[in-house]
C-alpha cells in the first residue's frame, strides 16, 4: 500500500521525537538534582525549627559497649589459657607415664640406692600437676569473670530494650512527620509539573511547539512514577490505595468520556453526505488509514471478499477506490492524480 507522508516529513517527525526525549532527559536530570537535595533541605529545616528526628532513635549503651569489649578481651585470654591448659595436661600425662614406667623398673630391681631418684621424679611430677592446676584455675577465673560480665550485659540490654520500647511511639511519630515533610516537598515540585503536563496534553497537542511540550509531559510522567509514587506515605497502605483508586477512577472517567465523545462524533460524521465526510479527512490521514486497511470515514476495517473488488466501505458507504476518468485505471479514491496517466482526479474525488 502506498504511504502518503513525504520522506522528509517522516524524518522530521522522528527528529522531533528525538528532541522530545532529549528535552525530557534534561528536565529529568535537573529534577534529579533538585529532588536529590531534598533530604539535606529536610535536615536543615529540622535543625532550624529545633526538631531533631534522631533524638528519639535508639542509641547503644556505652556500658554495654565497654562490657562487650571486655568480654572479647576475656575470650582472647581464655583461648590462650585453654592452649596452656592443654599443653600442661599433655606434659602431666607424659610425666605420669614416665614416672609409672620408672616405678615399675624400680620395683623390679629393688635397689635402695634409687630412693632419692624416686623422690626427685615425684617432685617433678607434682610440679607438672601444679602447672596443670594453675592453668585450670586461670581458665576458671576467666570464665567466672566472663559470666559476671555477660550477666551484667544482659541486664543492661533488657533495660535498653524496655527504654527503646517506651520511646518507640515518639520515634514513630518523628518518622511520620519526617516522611510527610519529605513527601510534601517532593509533591510541591512534582504537582505543578503534573498540572502543567495535563494542561499541555489537553490544550497544546495541535500546537507547533507540541514536540517540546511532549518532552515536558514525558519528564512529568517520569517524575511522577519515579520521584513521587515510591515516596507516597504508606500509613497502613491507606494512602497508596486511596491514591491508586483516585488515579484509576480519573483515568477510567477520562477514557470513558472521550470514547463516548468519539463515538458520538463518528455517528454525526457518518450521518453526513459522503462529500462532506471526505472533506474532513486529510490526504495524509487517508493514506495512513488505507495502508492499515481501515476506512478513513468510519475507522472500521475494510471488508474484503475473494474475487470481489472492495471499492466502497460496507459500513459507511464511503468510496475507497474508483477509476480514472481519463484511462479508467482503478485507483485509490483519495489519489490526487492517476498513477497510470497522471491525470488530475475529478473535483468531487479530490481530498
Amino acid at each position: 500500500m502506498i504511504k502518503g507522508a513525504r520522506v522528509p516529513e517522516r524524518a522530521y517527525h522522528i527528529v522531533l521525537w528525538v528532541v522530545s526525549v532529549v528535552f525530557a532527559g534534561f528536565i529529568v536530570g535537573l529534577g534529579d538534582l533538585v529532588i536529590g537535595d531534598m533530604p539535606r533541605v529536610e535536615r536543615h529545616a529540622a535543625a532550624s525549627s529545633g526538631y531533631d528526628p534522631g533524638a528519639a532513635e535508639p542509641r547503644p549503651n556505652p556500658e554495654v559497649i565497654a562490657i562487650s569489649r571486655q568480654v572479647d578481651a576475656i575470650n582472647d585470654k581464655a583461648e590462650i589459657a585453654s592452649l596452656q591448659l592443654a599443653q600442661a595436661k599433655k606434659a602431666s600425662e607424659s610425666g605420669t607415664a614416665a614416672f609409672q614406667a620408672w616405678i615399675a623398673a624400680r620395683t623390679a630391681t629393688t635397689n635402695p640406692a634409687q630412693d632419692p631418684e624416686v623422690l626427685a621424679h615425684t617432685r617433678a611430677l607434682e610440679a607438672l600437676k601444679a602447672n596443670e592446676r594453675a592453668a585450670q584455675e586461670a581458665l576458671d577465673a576467666l570464665e567466672t569473670s566472663k559470666t559476671g560480665l555477660e550477666t551484667r550485659k544482659g541486664a543492661l540490654e533488657r533495660q535498653q530494650a524496655q527504654a527503646d520500647e517506651a520511646a518507640r511511639p515518639a520515634r514513630e511519630r518523628a518518622q511520620f512527620w519526617e516522611d510527610l515533610r519529605v513527601f510534601l516537598l517532593r509533591l510541591a515540585i512534582c504537582l505543578p509539573m503534573l498540572l502543567v503536563a495535563a494542561w499541555l496534553v489537553l490544550r497544546k497537542r495541535k500546537s507547533d511547539y507540541w514536540p517540546l511540550a511532549r518532552g515536558f509531559v514525558l519528564a512529568a510522567v517520569f517524575v511522577f512514577f519515579v520521584e513521587l509514587v515510591p515516596y507516597l506515605p504508606s500509613y497502613g497502605g491507606y494512602v497508596r490505595y486511596i491514591v491508586g483508586i483516585a488515579l484509576t477512577f480519573a483515568a477510567g472517567h477520562f477514557l470513558i468520556k472521550n470514547m463516548r465523545a468519539y463515538l458520538e462524533r463518528r455517528r454525526e460524521v457518518e450521518a453526513q453526505a459522503e462529500e462532506d465526510r471526505r472533506k474532513l479527512v486529510s490526504h495524509d490521514e487517508a493514506f495512513k488509514k488505507m495502508a492499515a486497511s481501515v476506512c478513513p470515514g468510519c475507522d472500521r476495517p475494510i471488508a474484503k471478499m475473494d474475487g470481489a473488488e472492495s471499492n466502497f466501505c460496507v459500513h459507511c458507504g464511503m468510496t475507497l477506490f474508483d477509476h480514472c476518468h481519463q484511462c479508467n485505471t482503478r485507483k485509490m479514491a483519495f489519489f490526487r492524480y492517476c498513477l497510470s496517466c497522471g491525470s488530475a482526479a475529478a473535483p468531487a474525488q479530490s481530498g
